[in-house]
């Protein structure tokens, strides 16, 4: 229930799963949206003891796919294309130090678009 509060709250789509400091997982709002019983059938009541009871390693992706800060964005988006993730969690070592979307790379895009578009006049 905890995740998927900080994925509403928030506005993010994954969230890194750390034990200790280091990256054990990754759970994203459509795992969680898999987990979720049908609002249609059961009450609020049954959602909320569901979702209490759901333990986050449970639906998570185990060792995902990392990257790191060092590696170049080329590398990571070929990663992201091959893999079709959404997201790659930056590691340094085994702690998270943040997230690569692919809407990350859509801007890297856009604004190597525009630099180009603007070096033509």
């Amino acid at each position: 229930m905890r995740a998927l509060e900080i994925v509403r709250l928030r506005g993010v789509r994954r969230l890194p799963v750390t034990v200790g400091g280091i990256l054990v997982g990754l759970v994203t709002e459509g795992d969680l949206k898999r987990a979720e019983p049908s609002t249609l059938t059961d009450s609020e009541a049954d959602f909320n003891r569901v979702m209490e009871e759901t333990p986050v390693r449970r639906i998570m992706i185990q060792n995902p796919v990392t990257t790191t800060a060092d590696t170049p964005l080329l590398e990571a988006a070929e990663v992201l294309l091959n893999t079709k993730y959404g997201a790659l969690p930056v590691v340094a070592g085994s702690h998270v130090v943040g997230i690569l979307t692919d809407n990350d790379l859509i801007r890297a895009l856009v604004d190597a678009l525009r630099e180009a578009k603007g070096a033509q006049g």
